[in-house]
């Protein structure tokens, strides 16, 4: 970029003006950082507000502005259909102006923003628009490009813009050289641990994870947290386990709290509390991700895969450190036919499809390679986390539960017979804990498929011994069902997942309704021998168990019919 960095730096104002130049840095930034670390706004200064000592007077710097688009500069609407479709988006993001190539996500939407703000565009213009393709080219400028589109031509678009070609997965897929186990590090140790450190320990799944780790073992465990201070963190984790039924008084006392983000470098942590969990942390259990399969790849980077490299990172710092990475069934490619899938590194990105899988999938690979260069790492692949087998309890923020709930709500079932590998979230949690804690797997792969398979159609038979029957449409039927539904403003669970369907099928981050895999289990039933720790099956019983948890919990209206015997 030909540019007077130390002059823009010094007097911004005489280079460009203040639109032009956050179009430089914009271009600057992109050219020189990766992705998920490009800044999504520029503030200009004439110069930084500085306190006596000389240090940036952060309690004067300017609060963000919500009156002006983020886009790489500002480009007004010019025709009638722009500047109409203009007032949508600023009345539904709360905005005074928004340009025609702004991003609609950039500047604060989400999947329910955007199912709204389609609603509108379509009362204005007679046309549904494909959220979908929304996703997947968000600016005003593509929008316009659909509305001249018939409708019936709007869902299909060429690729799938969430999702990086296998190749490039394999580029993605590169260990910085510095995640090494550094030299004179203290030698790894197989337990007992004295210091753990957990990622995700606000989640679903981390919840669980604490619990086993705090009751298998007498450590110290160390949570990392986004919030304002220690004390916030550790309310949130307690907060969270408290979602459950999992919290004991006694466990703040063994709990310390991080104040710090997986997606950011270093954690975000000062170098010296960084060099303390360096120090102290003897053995990783890394479950924070984002798990949302409506997101495309670049959103989800960050923290599913920059936050894996992070881990990496500290396990290699002054003690080598065990890493358990929490991987999914979702790397698995997905390809038509019988595939067998053992419990070895892996080898195959071709039809591994949609954001989440891939970022899972690079993460995957990236912890066996710090595998390869000497760190102790497990890799454990569950399937869909679903209920707790004794209690049912269950995060509803799932896209399984999402598809349950918004099923129910509409009272269809579409019809894409998927296979689903339902996993109770305490059988997983206790196995991961289980051979972590154990300290005699490092190097392993562990598969943890369902106890059984079932498909989509076999749940929704279930769902009917349960009380909630539901009518088994084509799938054409079932999507304009939701999508008319999502329009009319009903607060339909899948209103936020709509992107992930089309008008003729689902995309392929939905599943793979031609493949038949099969998961091998022989490291997983040999590190459980003798453990006691089973995986239920997944019938009715398990289901009505799972639907009633839900009911409690106000996320699921009563069942309408009276349900069956499910034992």
């Amino acid at each position: 970029m030909n540019m007077n960095l130390a002059r823009v730096a010094n007097e911004p104002l005489l280079s460009a003006s203040a639109t032009r130049l956050r179009a430089d840095l914009n271009a600057f930034a992109r050219q020189h950082l990766p992705e998920a670390m490009i800044p999504a706004r520029f503030v200009i200064l004439e110069q930084l507000p500085k306190l006596p000592n000389g240090k940036v007077d952060r309690s004067q710097l300017p609060v963000k502005e919500t009156t002006e688009s983020v886009g790489s500069s500002y480009m007004p609407p010019s025709t009638v259909e722009e500047i109409r479709t203009a007032q949508i988006w600023c009345d539904v993001l709360g905005l005074a102006r928004v340009g025609i190539e702004d991003n609609f996500f950039d500047l604060g939407g989400d999947s329910l923003t955007a199912a709204q703000m389609a609603a509108r565009v379509k009362e204005a213009f007679g046309v549904a628009i494909s959220l979908r393709r929304l996703f997947e080219q968000p600016t005003i400028t593509e929008l316009m490009k659909m509305l001249g589109v018939k409708s019936g031509m709007l869902v299909q678009s060429s690729g799938n813009s969430r999702s990086l070609s296998h190749k490039d997965l394999f580029i993605e897929a590169a260990l910085p050289a510095d995640v090494t186990p550094e030299p004179g590090a203290l030698p790894v140790s197989n337990g007992p641990y004295r210091c753990i450190l957990l990622t995700g320990a606000t989640g679903y799944t981390g919840a669980y994870l604490l619990r086993e780790l705090l009751d298998r073992s007498e450590a110290k465990i160390y949570v990392l947290v986004r919030a304002d201070n220690a004390v916030n963190a550790l309310a949130r984790v307690q907060s969270n386990m408290n979602t459950y039924g999992l919290w004991h008084d006694t466990d703040m006392a063994r709990l310390i709290g991080v104040v710090g983000d997986i997606g950011r470098p270093y954690f975000g942590v000062p170098r010296a509390s960084y060099e303390k969990m360096a120090q102290q942390v003897e053995m990783i259990v890394h479950n924070g991700a984002l798990s949302s399969y409506a997101l495309p790849y670049k959103r989800l980077k960050a923290v599913n895969v920059l936050g894996t490299v992070e881990v990496l990172r500290l396990a290699c710092r002054q003690r080598i450190k065990p890493v358990h990475f929490i991987s999914s069934l979702a790397v698995y490619p997905g390809h038509d036919g019988p595939q067998d899938f053992a419990e070895v590194a892996l080898t195959d990105a071709d039809g591994v499809v949609g954001g989440y899988r891939q970022s899972k999938w690079v993460a995957d690979k990236l912890t066996t390679l710090a595998g390869a260069r000497g760190l102790p790492v497990c890799v454990y692949r569950p399937g869909l986390i679903t209920g707790a087998q004794d209690t049912g309890a269950c995060s509803d923020d799932t896209f399984l539960n999402a598809s349950i709930k918004g099923c129910i709500q509409i009272g269809m079932a579409l019809d894409f017979n998927v296979r689903l590998e339902m996993v109770p979230v305490d059988f997983c949690a206790k196995a991961v804990a289980h051979i972590a804690l154990g300290g005699g797997w490092h190097g392993t792969q562990f598969n943890l498929p369902a106890a059984n398979t079932v498909y989509w159609e076999q749940l929704v038979e279930m769902m009917a011994v349960c009380g909630y029957p539901l009518q088994r449409v084509p799938y054409q039927t079932w999507y304009r069902t939701l999508a008319a539904a999502v329009e009319r403003g009903e607060d339909n669970a899948l209103a936020k997942f709509l992107p992930l369907f089309g008008e003729e099928i689902p995309s392929a981050d939905v599943g793979y309704p031609n493949s038949a895999p099969h998961f091998r289990t022989d490291n997983l039933l040999s590190a459980l021998d003798g453990s006691g720790i089973v995986c239920r099956r997944i019938d009715p019983a398990f289901l009505k168990v799972y639907l009633d948890y839900f009911v409690a919990t106000g996320y699921l209206m009563s069942a309408p019919t009276q349900a069956e015997n499910p034992a």
